[in-house]
């Protein structure tokens, strides 16, 4: 192995060789002329004297590489396949029973509790609208009576009526409110 690399380095001393006694390009500073044959010879018995150990190393290299990749690949799948028993095996500790059974009352409680909400909703929109409705009867009858006396005729008595007439629709026990 000594020997070949004392060869190597007395041929790249020659390449040095050829590359500095090589002339100049003109107007090119930096460049030069070399001779291509020469380079070539040179640049063969560089390869061929190169030791067979680094061929050899780059093999090796390359099978190291194949050999981390699989390995990285059979990791990632031993792991996916640990979490997968993982999550089999949670669901049949009795933890998880309970805090699904938890999380099961909880969702039932909720819509319970959303169903009287939306029914308690519903009962104050109907006293909220009957309100309505009789403020605006009320206030209607106040209306008629109030046109009845600007009209020079009598106003008539808050009791409530027993019969049906034209003035009120057809509405019984009406009371004239004061608004």
């Amino acid at each position: 192995m000594r020997e070949d690399m004392e060869y190597i380095s007395g041929v790249l001393d020659e390449l040095e060789a050829i590359v500095q006694d090589a002339s100049n390009v003109p107007m090119r500073r930096g460049r030069a002329v070399v001779d291509r044959a020469d380079m070539l010879v040179m640049l063969d018995e560089l390869r061929g004297s190169l030791p067979s150990e680094l061929s050899e190393a780059e093999a090796m290299r390359r099978e190291c590489a194949v050999m981390v990749a699989a390995a990285e690949e059979e990791a990632r799948r031993i792991v996916e396949i640990a979490h997968e028993r993982a999550e089999a095996r949670i669901e049949d500790t009795e933890l998880y029973r309970r805090s699904q059974r938890r999380a099961e009352e909880v969702v039932d409680r909720a819509e319970r509790y959303a169903e009287e909400i939306s029914g308690g909703s519903e009962a104050y929109r109907g006293r909220v609208m009957g309100q309505l409705e009789n403020w605006f009867e009320d206030s209607i009858v106040s209306v008629r009576e109030s046109r009845r006396e600007l009209n020079g005729a009598p106003a008539r008595p808050s009791a409530p009526s027993t019969g049906h007439d034209e003035e009120n629709d057809g509405r019984e026990g009406w009371r004239a409110s004061s608004a």
